[in-house]
């Protein structure tokens, strides 16, 4: 009886007012049917760039990353036609190791709009190449055109002489310099900017690395009244060597340069002064290539740097000092005694050595082990550091007196009379 109560029930609930419930559902069915007729699927032919995200520090991208090429989407129809601007396409490396290797990652995409809503695009993954970012320093060359007629051009003068090349590891590892290409293309003296190309070492270009500055900084002076001229190459040097040290020669290589420029300056120019060369601190030969100090306008034939070599020595002198001596392997049993006690021990070396050397009291060994009583005459061997030398010692010998100490006398003790046998003993008083 429940079952069939129930039953009935169950049925009344859908068959309760069943024209009302029938109507709403049409009318959701003609709701769902308009709005999907509001809406247009399309496809959009791209292309849409693909921005990387999440890269890691000190990594950088080297290869070109392909676009997505295909978006199928569906969209209201009052946006319109969407364009590429409408779309965002990532691709994510935080899990990209940087071998500088080729490595397939997803690629994502969503729409700006959120009435729009994406079904599918083309491609899914794509290739990005990630390495390591570095950097070098690498030498900076000049060269030139020719000079304008009536003109003669000067050695370039630049700077930074060096620069630095920052990217992807690859491509840095290629470069061993950066060309700087100069042309003439005025009779006036050159004094510009330019763009330097770093090369590889075949002289080619590199592609996909920075350079740190991006232009160097040349001048070339242009002669009118040309003349040339023979002069010395002077040294110059600032700072002293260390203590203890000096200059002991120089040398230049090459001994005299030739000199270009105008006839009023060359006149008055008797040496070509180097660029400042330091010695301060010097305890070793300092051998440099450096640049010559010359006045503006004046320029060498040749090359434009010279080799300096500074030879540096110690500085010696001869130092006489008192140097005490010690006996020592004795025999506890005998007595010793020195015809003196001190000697005077003349070396030869460096200051600092001698200074070193007589920074403390100088004791000379004296070996008596061995020696029997009686007079000894011994040589005086002192022991010095090795980089000094001995050049004297007085006196070279000394006498040494090996004695015995005498011997103590038997002690005298009184001796008791002994009683006769058979003698009587004296009765006590």
């Amino acid at each position: 009886m429940n079952v069939r109560r129930l039953g009935r029930r169950v049925v009344g609930v859908f068959v309760h007012n069943w024209p009302l419930k029938v109507a709403a559902i049409v009318l959701a069915t003609l709701l769902y049917v308009g709005l999907v007729a509001t809406q247009a699927s399309a496809t959009f032919p791209g292309p849409i760039a693909i921005v990387p995200v999440n890269r890691p520090a000190g990594t950088v991208i080297t290869n070109q990353l392909r676009p997505v090429d295909e978006v199928r989407y569906i969209a209201p129809a009052d946006l319109g036609r969407l364009t590429a601007d409408d779309f965002i396409a990532t691709v994510d490396l935080s899990n990209l190791q940087p071998t500088g290797g080729p490595a397939s990652v997803p690629v994502s995409i969503a729409a700006k709009d959120p009435r729009v809503a994406i079904l599918d695009w083309r491609p899914r993954t794509i290739l990005v190449t990630l390495d390591q970012e570095i950097t070098a320093q690498v030498p900076v060359t000049v060269t030139r055109g020719p000079a304008p007629p009536g003109t003669a051009a000067g050695q370039p003068v630049f700077s930074p002489q060096q620069v630095t090349v920052r990217g992807a590891s690859a491509a840095v590892r290629k470069v061993v310099g950066v060309q700087v290409d100069v042309q003439l293309d005025s009779p006036i003296d050159f004094d510009r900017e330019v763009q330097g190309t770093p090369v590889d070492a075949s002289g080619a270009p590199v592609t996909g690395v920075v350079l740190m500055p991006r232009t160097i900084h040349v001048t070339i002076t242009l002669i009118t009244n040309q003349q040339s001229r023979s002069v010395p190459v002077n040294a110059v040097f600032t700072g002293t060597p260390a203590p203890g040290f000096r200059v002991a020669s120089v040398q230049v290589s090459p001994l005299t340069v030739t000199l270009q420029g105008d006839a009023s300056q060359l006149v008055s120019l008797s040496a070509a002064d180097t660029a400042p060369i330091s010695l301060e601190g010097a305890t070793r030969d300092v051998v440099q290539k450096v640049s010559l100090a010359l006045p503006s306008g004046v320029t060498p034939v040749e090359a434009a740097t010279v080799s300096v070599t500074a030879h540096i020595e110690a500085v010696t002198e001869t130092r006489t000092y008192q140097a005490g001596l010690r006996l020592d392997g004795g025999d506890p049993n005998l007595e010793y005694s020195l015809s003196v006690q001190t000697v005077l021990i003349t070396v030869y070396g460096s200051s600092a050595d001698l200074d070193r050397l007589g920074s403390a009291p100088i004791t000379v060994s004296m070996d008596v082990s061995g020696l029997a009583p009686g007079r000894h005459t011994l040589t005086v061997v002192p022991s010095v550091p090795s980089a000094v030398t001995v050049v004297s010692i007085s006196p070279p010998s000394v006498t040494v007196m090996v004695v015995a100490p005498p011997s103590a006398p038997p002690s005298e003790i009184p001796t008791q009379p002994t009683a006769s046998p058979g003698a009587p003993t004296p009765a006590p008083s």
